[in-house]
């Protein structure tokens, strides 16, 4: 049990943390297209928070699939670990699963969570955020 609780704290959440660090990097690093136009004023504060919405849309729909998968997989593995452990990290992997599909819900629903903040409607916000923005 204790070999399984320190590989779980060390290698697995090590390599969670990186692929995060790694997702969130490459969003908000990426090179912009020079084609268009720099806005100006209140589009330019526009364009800024749905680049901010579009990093972590992205990072949390990415951390939702990765929490689903990686809890899906400790779950099957929990079942040829003997008793004790086996409960414990099924317990770990439904919670994984759990929190990657309320992860992935919000991802789904932050387009509607952002229209009711800003006031505009949920296609012009999803339009700005891939078209309008350089």
């Amino acid at each position: 049990m204790k070999n399984i609780y320190e590989f779980m704290n060390g290698k697995l959440m090590g390599l969670f943390k990186v692929l995060l660090a790694m997702t969130m990097f490459m969003s908000i690093f990426a090179a912009p297209s020079s084609a268009q136009s720099t806005p100006t004023g209140a589009n330019a504060v526009l364009c800024d928070v749905l680049s901010i919405y579009n990093t972590v849309d992205t990072a949390i729909f990415i951390v939702g699939l990765m929490l689903m998968l990686l809890g899906g997989a400790l779950y099957a593995g929990a079942h040829i670990m003997p008793g004790q452990s086996k409960g414990t990290l099924q317990g770990y992997g439904m919670g994984m699963i759990l929190g990657g599909v309320i992860g992935v819900i919000i991802a789904v629903l932050l387009p509607y969570i952002f229209s009711l903040i800003t006031g505009q409607s949920v296609n012009s916000i999803v339009s700005a955020a891939t078209a309008n923005c350089p």
